[in-house]
């Protein structure tokens, strides 16, 4: 979305997204906004009945009006754990893979927001490196993301 998508300028001007509406200016300042309510929502209504269910609908929503591809996932991924709020871990796992899994906490979600954070001055720095290994980074967001939310359940149900 948006142009001109030159990568070796800058690799983070061509992150794709897509919108149903047909006016740029109105699907960024409508992305904006739902992203202020999701930023709302997780922090705040999440923990509350249908409030997992509810920030899923918002990011599917996102994505359908311009908020890229993996800030929605990220919203999806939070309201599937706010769904499991008070609920006891899927697969009832063994005391054992328990503890593995709690002592793994916080490293997971440091190793993604360390990650989501910088892969920017990275690209800044060296744009051809980071174009390079990207394909690594979106395997490493997909793998970190729900590994931090399970580890940090673990963590929880072991305390």
């Amino acid at each position: 979305m948006g142009f001109p998508c030159v990568p070796e300028k800058a690799w983070h001007a061509c992150e794709p997204a897509m919108t149903l509406l047909p006016n740029f200016l109105v699907t960024g300042i409508l992305a904006v906004i739902l992203s202020l309510l999701i930023l709302v929502w997780s922090a705040v209504f999440v923990q509350r009945k249908n409030g997992g269910s509810l920030l899923i609908v918002f990011s599917v929503i996102l994505l359908l009006f311009g908020g890229g591809f993996f800030p929605p996932l990220i919203g999806i991924v939070g309201g599937i754990a706010g769904i499991k709020i008070n609920q006891p871990l899927p697969g009832n796992p063994t005391r054992k893979f328990l503890r593995f899994a709690a002592a793994l906490w916080p490293w997971p979600l440091v190793i993604l927001v360390a990650w989501l954070l910088g892969q920017y001055p990275i690209g800044f720095i060296n744009n051809d490196f980071l174009k390079s290994i990207i394909g690594y980074g979106l395997l490493l967001i997909v793998l970190m993301l729900p590994l931090a939310v399970y580890t940090g359940y673990a963590h929880d149900a072991a305390a």
